[in-house]
């Protein structure tokens, strides 16, 4: 992968943040997740965020991670490829991106340690012996539930490194840093994108370079359309689109779905799964349950937003 494609500002890129489909008896389901990459590539959409939060990356082993990377890279020979790496410690992540690159991996992607808080010196430091040491480029991933906040200063800092490309933000529904970004990295070859589906036309609007969002996954043909419209000038067009996005994101806010992460995550695999794309709605958690009122909140909420979402054609 050409780097200068990696840098590129234009155009805007939409990645599609993985789920990771397993069986019921707990084992990595490749075919299940070979299906949604094709899923996603006859949308349009051909960048791919593997081994991410959504696709429950803290509770992966080696092993998986690997073979998650290794299935997308053969389902998308020509896409652009972003894994993650986090671990719990620099050495954790270094082997990762190791091991991420051999796999196919275009781009690892960093977020700050699992379960310890570091001050922001610390951090640039963290990032700059990851960023050193991996043999792809390195993007950061700043989100509220890890214990270190990537201050908008701290990624100035880190954009000046030569290995570091991009930033994906996730700083919830009500707080867009896209513009404090922007600003704080003028003059240096940086990507802002946006992790939050609320807040991808606002991004576009305030000059961001794209977004990593989870729910591409069960609406492409939405994004998609929204990309086409901004790209093409149609602004009434692309906001008719993002309110569309904003409906489908309140499912977040919906009662139970905040619980747990794996009823977050089960807004994501269960329309997946009635659709045909992934086999089970299964995740790295064992035994995992879900009321048969909740399941059919989903379903009901799905079934209103995703008729309208699957019926958008790009204009």
């Amino acid at each position: 992968m050409q780097l200068s494609r990696l840098q590129s500002p234009s155009p805007p890129r939409l990645i599609a943040a993985l789920v990771t489909p397993f069986t019921a008896g707990g084992d990595l389901d490749q075919p299940s997740l070979h299906r949604l990459v094709a899923h996603l590539r006859s949308a349009g959409i051909d960048e791919f965020f593997a081994v991410a939060s959504t696709g429950e990356a803290p509770l992966l082993d080696e092993r998986d991670r690997l073979a998650i990377i290794e299935t997308v890279r053969t389902a998308a020979p020509g896409g652009i490829v972003y894994a993650g790496i986090s671990g719990l410690g620099h050495r954790h992540a270094i082997r990762n991106a190791g091991d991420a690159a051999r796999a196919g991996a275009d781009v690892a992607v960093l977020m700050t340690p699992f379960f310890v808080a570091l001050d922001q010196e610390q951090l640039v430091a963290y990032a700059r012996a990851v960023a050193d040491a991996s043999p792809v480029p390195l993007a950061l991933y700043h989100h509220l539930r890890m214990p270190t906040p990537i201050a908008v200063p701290t990624v100035a800092t880190l954009a000046e490194h030569p290995n570091i490309i991009a930033l994906k933000d996730t700083s919830g529904g009500d707080h867009n840093r896209c513009a404090e970004v922007l600003a704080a990295t003028a003059g240096r070859k940086f990507l802002f994108f946006q992790g939050v589906e609320k807040l991808v036309l606002p991004t576009l609007a305030a000059g961001g370079h794209g977004c990593v969002v989870a729910q591409a996954c069960i609406a492409p043909q939405l994004f998609r359309a929204l990309f086409t419209a901004w790209r093409s000038g149609q602004q009434a067009r692309a906001e008719e689109l993002q309110l569309q996005i904003n409906a489908l994101w309140e499912i977040f806010g919906r009662p139970g779905v905040r619980q747990s992460f794996a009823h977050f995550l089960h807004t994501l695999k269960l329309p997946l799964q009635q659709r045909g794309v992934i086999a089970t709605t299964a995740g790295a958690v064992p035994g995992v349950r879900f009321s048969a009122e909740f399941e059919q909140m989903i379903m009901d909420f799905m079934h209103e937003h995703l008729q309208s979402a699957a019926a958008v054609r790009a204009v």
